[in-house]
């Protein structure tokens, strides 16, 4: 997902490009080029109530965008009223000073310490759309999404040096010149490592951000696509298939553990091992407007992390956990491959960019391989509260009742009959793992 996210700027730029329209400008005096500079000031919105004494503190940044004014010379453009859309680099200053940080000392025991949240460094691609589109104001959208580098990492919220980062936001800009726009956005902004490395409770924060837009050569003349009318919009259907693979380190932890001289320890986040996940779609994908599509699929899904929870169920059992015993005990299983199996119906919706499509979706799981050679079933419900002490013992977190998936695609070939994508897929507002995800179209219609 990293990497997918580092090169959608490129992706967006690389827009399959209308004959009608010969490039006339160099890059530098393209009527297109815009520059902004944006400040930023926010607060801390932290999902744990521990965390809670962040909501008081600031958070100061400033960002700087190099982008290109859309001027309709592609259809899509004309869908969504001639968005903006490039790079941006952002600086966040932190002042959160205490913050939990744990270590292993040099004799291998496990210490505590509290020191300063790390500053960060965020660098990827946006894309700013106009939900109202008028002669001299319009009110806007902005969805960001990169990379983010922090100075300090292994505390309590960020586990790695390199994380994601992504940020949406709303909010008007005013043509005040010919070639300046002033604006101003309420912004809500995430930065997490994807399940990488733990731990990962990651930052969030609500600012309001207000910023100038400079057009160094004007503002481009808006046209009308040549292929409007000789190419009109024809829905379509397809029966595709995809993989998605993830990578995981498990939150799941353990009572303690035997270190090589004999010396039992417990466990630490960061020490915990990692696992693939795997997940395999067939579904259909509907187009039903220029601008939006949906997919309706069967989810079939495989994850590792399902052998460390019968792992953690024999030890609970030897340590005389009472779900091992008495009338209701619920069964000791051996793990097998088949045992860590799932089965979803999902559902995705697509808003198209052209070529790029941002999804959100969601599924609910069907039927999970743990019951297989039992006889126990599945209990129904959203809450994690409605599963029984069987499911809690031996699911997985991220495979337990729904999930969602929020990434992006990017569709390739003269047909657009294959695409790559990356996907978040989280679990009660908290990701699981990232995904890299490739599909094709086995038919369309």
């Amino acid at each position: 997902m990293l990497f997918a996210i580092l090169i959608a700027p490129f992706f967006l730029f690389s827009q399959p490009k209308n004959p009608a329209y010969e490039t006339r400008y160099s890059l530098w005096d393209d009527p297109r080029n815009i520059w902004e500079v944006d400040a930023r000031l926010g607060r801390y919105f932290p999902f744990e109530e521990r965390h809670a004494y962040m909501k008081v503190l600031p958070q100061y940044g400033i960002d700087l965008r190099v982008g290109r004014q859309t001027d309709g010379r592609d259809q899509w453009e004309h869908y969504f009223n001639h968005p903006v859309y490039g790079a941006f680099l952002r600086f966040e200053k932190n002042n959160v000073d205490s913050v939990q940080y744990k270590y292993r000392d040099e004799y291998g025991n496990e210490q505590e310490t509290w020191r300063p949240l790390g500053d960060c460094i965020s660098a990827g691609a946006f894309i700013n759309g106009h939900l109202y589109e008028g002669k001299y104001w319009s009110f806007d959208y902005d969805l960001m999404g990169g990379l983010s580098f922090w100075t300090r990492h292994g505390d309590e919220f960020i586990g790695s040096v390199v994380n994601v980062h992504l940020a949406i936001d709303a909010g008007p800009t005013f043509m005040i010149e010919d070639d300046f726009d002033f604006l101003l956005r309420y912004q809500f902004s995430h930065s997490s490592n994807a399940a990488i490395r733990l731990p990962n409770c990651g930052i969030n924060v609500f600012s309001w951000l207000a910023g100038v837009r400079y057009h160094p050569n004007g503002r481009p003349e808006i046209r009308r696509p040549h292929d409007a009318l000789s190419n009109p919009f024809r829905k379509s259907t397809a029966l595709f298939v995809s993989n998605s693979i993830g990578l995981l380190q498990t939150n799941e932890w353990m009572n303690s553990y035997q270190m090589p001289d004999g010396t039992m320890v417990s466990d630490m986040p960061n020490e915990r091992p990692y696992y693939f996940a795997d997940v395999v779609q067939l579904g259909i994908h509907r187009q039903f407007h220029p601008k939006f599509s949906y997919d309706l699929a069967l989810d079939f899904g495989w994850t590792g992390e399902t052998k460390r929870m019968f792992e953690k169920a024999h030890q609970r059992y030897h340590d005389g956990d009472a779900y091992f015993t008495g009338d209701d005990a619920i069964p000791l299983m051996e793990y097998s491959f088949a045992r860590g199996l799932h089965l979803a119906p999902s559902a995705m919706f697509e808003i198209n960019y052209g070529r790029f499509a941002f999804c959100l979706g969601g599924a609910y799981y069907l039927w999970h391989g743990i019951y297989y050679g039992t006889d126990q079933k599945k209990t129904w419900g959203l809450p994690e509260s409605s599963e029984s002490h069987f499911e809690d013992t031996y699911l997985p977190p991220c495979y337990r009742t729904f999930y969602e998936r929020l990434g992006f695609k990017y569709y390739l070939g003269p047909k657009r009959n294959m695409f790559v994508g990356s996907f978040m897929k989280v679990h009660e507002v908290v990701i699981d793992y990232a995904e890299f995800t490739f599909g094709m179209n086995l038919f369309q219609w």
